[in-house]
């Protein structure tokens, strides 16, 4: 046994032009650790790592993009060496790891110890490799354990056996990769999948909805009876650290000004229903907008799916609930009314689509701040979708309204983007026409932003403030000084930008003059 090892170890150590020699005869192909740019399909224009040392994923500029999983390379014996000790881990362990406190370490122990017994030489570099993939498989999320773990991908879709994954990236959009998966592997992904989540998925109930211990949201297939061309899945993962109002400012999503006004409205109490068609990055802006909500102030968020991220200590994050086994589901409906007994100031709704629509405009007429996303492309198009079957919608609760954002995903020179291509105000009903009176205050053409200066929600802050409209605009200004500030800064992280917001909300002088203070700054 110990010389079988042996064996399987020298033929891991041998020269590089040696195993290359034996690949080739075998036909065996590896993932480089990097490529020259005339073997793969275009040149790398990004490159970053998602498990340093021993992961990373590149960008590569071809027609279409790829995106590039690369992982450590191993020669046919490293590989052999591998698989054999995966099966002796598979036959030896008899523990969960949820059971365990520290997995990496035991696993570690469990490797040495089979190395130690069978006197096996190899290097330590080599050894962390090896537990590099032990790790992966074991702990992880296998082949797709790279792309779980870049925080840079948003979705992560599986269309079925022998296809490319695609990822949603945060720079690039939709991007093909290059793992895909066999039907056996698939299928264990998706039991793997769906017992990480803590549920069960099976040919008699082939469709699941869940959520891994990372929050990242699952939507599962199994089998080809639902889903003809075999087995899905679809990760829409869960940001830890969410995009920030500064980085819709780099991303060119928002002008400067747009994100001043922004701020400024959700500050002084404005209904805002964020418009737009699948994957244009309504929920981001939502996240991205509820950092301006004043730091004393009660939330409540309401989601099918936890995606809403904020820094505010006087917040409730609250998740629907399928049934189970017996159990009754929780809905939107449920926990809006749940909310409402709650006294919050501010009520967040990730999408409204339902009955909880009514509650929630019936909310926005009774005082309550709402700020939510709707599926629709225009403001004509929210109308109809509001107050039609299935939402039904009064026109009339709709003047409750005051700000709709529009997002757009765009094609700039062959590069398709997030832009919000309009932010409309409601200043009324037409109730002969059926739809809403509106100003559109900004408005995109490729691709700059158009500002028209004419706001009916800066009228109503000079009300509320009692401001005059050159003290308004000097406001205004001060806060477009600051978010200029904070890009000039590269302030653009979640942290530090929170902070910043709640320092103004409090103390706006201390942060104005803090500004005028810095050297550099103009």
């Amino acid at each position: 046994m110990k010389e079988d090892w042996k064996r399987i170890l020298r033929r891991g150590t041998r020269g590089k032009e040696e195993r290359k020699e034996e690949r080739e005869e075998k036909g065996e192909l590896q993932v480089p650790e990097a490529r020259e740019e005339n073997e793969t399909r275009g040149r790398e224009i990004e490159r970053y790592a998602v498990n340093e040392p021993y992961a990373a994923i590149r960008i590569i500029n071809s027609s279409p993009p790829l995106y590039e999983v690369v992982e450590p390379n191993l020669s046919s014996g490293e590989r052999e060496l591998l698989k054999e000790i995966k099966n002796h881990l598979y036959e030896t362990i008899d523990v969960s790891f949820a059971r365990v406190t520290e997995p990496d370490e035991f696993l570690r122990e469990k490797v040495e110890a089979l190395v130690g017994d069978l006197s096996m030489e190899i290097s330590p570099e080599r050894l962390d490799t090896m537990m590099y993939y032990v790790r992966r498989d074991f702990i992880g999320y296998g082949k797709l354990d790279p792309i779980i773990n870049d925080k840079m991908a948003e979705d992560i879709s599986a269309d079925g056996p022998g296809i490319p994954l695609y990822v949603y990236h945060r720079k690039y959009g939709s991007i093909e990769t290059n793992v895909q998966f066999a039907k056996p592997e698939l299928d264990a992904m998706i039991y793997k999948l769906a017992q990480r989540a803590g549920r069960h998925i099976s040919m008699a109930k082939p469709l699941l909805d869940a959520s891994l211990p990372t929050k990242d949201r699952l939507q599962l297939s199994i089998g080809h009876e639902v889903t003809t061309r075999g087995s899905t899945f679809t990760i829409r993962k869960f940001k830890e650290i969410p995009i920030t109002p500064i980085e819709l400012i780099d991303y060119g999503t928002f002008s400067v000004e747009m994100i001043a006004y922004l701020w400024m409205a959700v500050g002084n109490g404005s209904n805002i229903l964020i418009s737009g068609g699948t994957a244009s990055g309504k929920t981001t802006v939502l996240n991205a907008v509820s950092m301006f909500i004043p730091p004393e102030s009660k939330i409540v968020s309401i989601e099918d799916t936890r995606e809403i991220n904020l820094m505010h200590q006087n917040w409730i994050p609250a998740v629907t609930r399928e049934a189970e086994e017996g159990g009754r589901s929780i809905e939107m409906f449920d926990l809006l009314r749940t909310a409402l007994r709650q006294r919050p100031e501010y009520i967040l709704v990730g999408e409204v689509r339902g009955r909880e629509a009514y509650t929630l405009f019936q909310a926005m007429a009774t005082g309550h701040i709402t700020l939510s996303t709707v599926h629709a492309d225009s403001a004509d198009a929210v109308v109809k979708r509001l107050t039609k079957p299935p939402i039904d919608i009064p026109l009339m609760l709709l003047d409750s309204l005051d700000i709709i954002p529009i997002q757009r995903s765009v094609k700039v020179k062959n590069k398709r983007v997030r832009r919000c291509t309009q932010i409309m105000e409601v200043t009324g009903v037409d109730f002969d026409n059926e739809t809403l009176k509106t100003n559109e205050l900004f408005s995109w053409r490729p691709d700059e932003f158009v500002f028209k200066k004419e706001s009916n929600v800066f009228a109503e802050i000079m009300d509320k403030l009692n401001l005059s409209e050159h003290e308004l605009s000097e406001e205004f200004a001060r806060r477009v000084r600051i978010l200029e500030w904070m890009r000039k800064r590269g302030m653009n992280d979640f942290e530090s930008l929170s902070k910043i917001i709640f320092e103004y909300s409090i103390n706006p002088e201390a942060v104005e003059k803090r500004i005028r203070d810095e050297r550099g700054y103009k």
